[in-house]
C-alpha cells in the first residue's frame, strides 16, 4: 500500500514539473521570438561595416530569464571615426530641457554610458564603450593595431526579459 501511494505521488509530482518546465519553456520561447538577432545588432551596427558573425544564446542565468548576443564588424575607416560616429548617436550630453513647466534640466535617456580609451602608449588602439538600461546593457570594443588595415568593433549584448 505505502509503496503503491508513494509511487503515485512520485508520479504527481512528476507530472507536475514536467508541466510546469514545459509552461516555463513555452512563455520564454514566446519571448524570445520577438527579439531577433540581426534586429537588435541592426541598431549598433557602424555603416558600412562588414558583418564577421553573430550569435544569440539564453542570458547563462537559469534564475533570470534573459538573452545574450554578441558580433564582430569590421570597417577600413579609422579607430576616431567610429568612436565619434558612436559618441554622437549616443547623445552624451548630460541633460535636456524637460517639458516641465519649470523647465528643470532632467537626464537625456535613463542610462550610464561609460566611455574608455585604453590606447596611451600602445601599439593598439582600443577604446570600450559601456551603455547600461533598466533591461539591457551594450558592451562596444573598437579595436586596431598599427598593422592591421581593418578597425574591429566587438559588440556584445544583454537583455533581461
Amino acid at each position: 500500500g505505502k509503496i503503491m501511494i508513494s509511487g503515485v505521488n512520485t508520479r504527481v509530482l512528476l507530472v507536475g514539473l514536467v508541466t510546469m518546465l514545459i509552461c516555463t519553456s513555452t512563455s520564454v520561447s514566446h519571448a524570445e521570438e520577438n527579439i531577433s538577432l540581426m534586429k537588435t545588432l541592426a541598431e549598433w551596427q557602424y555603416p558600412d561595416s562588414e558583418f564577421n558573425g553573430a550569435t544569440m544564446s539564453d542570458g547563462g542565468n537559469p534564475t533570470l530569464r534573459s538573452i545574450k548576443c554578441t558580433a564582430v564588424l569590421t570597417t577600413t575607416d579609422p579607430v576616431s571615426e567610429v568612436v565619434e560616429f558612436y559618441t554622437k548617436s549616443l547623445d552624451l550630453s548630460p541633460a535636456t530641457k524637460s517639458a516641465t513647466p519649470d523647465d528643470k534640466l532632467t537626464p537625456a535617456r535613463a542610462r550610464s554610458v561609460i566611455v574608455q580609451d585604453d590606447s596611451k602608449d600602445r601599439p593598439v588602439a582600443i577604446h570600450v564603450i559601456v551603455v547600461n538600461q533598466e533591461k539591457t546593457s551594450t558592451t562596444l570594443v573598437i579595436s586596431r593595431s598599427a598593422t592591421e588595415t581593418e578597425t574591429h568593433i566587438a559588440w556584445s549584448h544583454y537583455i533581461r526579459l
